[in-house]
């Protein structure tokens, strides 16, 4: 199942997924994957309400952006067993402060925002790093945004 505000009825059969309506996205799912971009219309969308709807055995996982789900929500969530796990690679603040509650959540499994971490992302961006570095200290600057 998927919900977006963007999602159509034809898109998401083509994607072979039903569309349903963002309650019953929260109602339905055992796990709850969170894929946005952060913008104005998406932050806090996951909210108290929104968590309170889930299953007390879902899982909710972010790695898209910390502040579209509301984090003090998750946690209450989370100590009360109104929620029974959460994934997250994205912080409303980073790093993590150390005394952050969610560092004490024992049903949390926690990554330091590196999702996108794949082989073929180390081989396609380390080079550029080491391009735009020599590039800059040659003075001839590579991928150079604005002017």
């Amino acid at each position: 199942i998927a919900w977006s505000q963007n999602l159509t009825a034809e898109a998401a059969v083509a994607e072979r997924v039903e569309r349903v309506e963002k309650d019953e996205l929260f109602r339905r799912a055992d796990v709850l994957s969170v894929h946005l971009v952060l913008s104005p219309r998406s932050r806090g969308l996951v909210g108290a309400r929104e968590i309170g709807l889930m299953k007390k055995s879902a899982v909710l996982v972010n790695t898209s952006r910390g502040p579209i789900v509301d984090t003090e929500a998750m946690v209450a969530a989370l100590k009360e067993g109104r929620l029974a796990y959460a994934g997250v690679d994205v912080y409303d603040k980073e790093p993590l402060p150390i005394d952050h509650p969610l560092r004490s959540c024992p049903n949390v499994v926690m990554t330091p925002h590196i999702g996108y971490v794949t082989d073929e992302n180390y081989h396609s961006s380390y080079p550029q790093i080491v391009e735009n570095i020599a590039g800059f200290l040659d003075g001839k600057p590579v991928r150079v945004i604005g002017g």
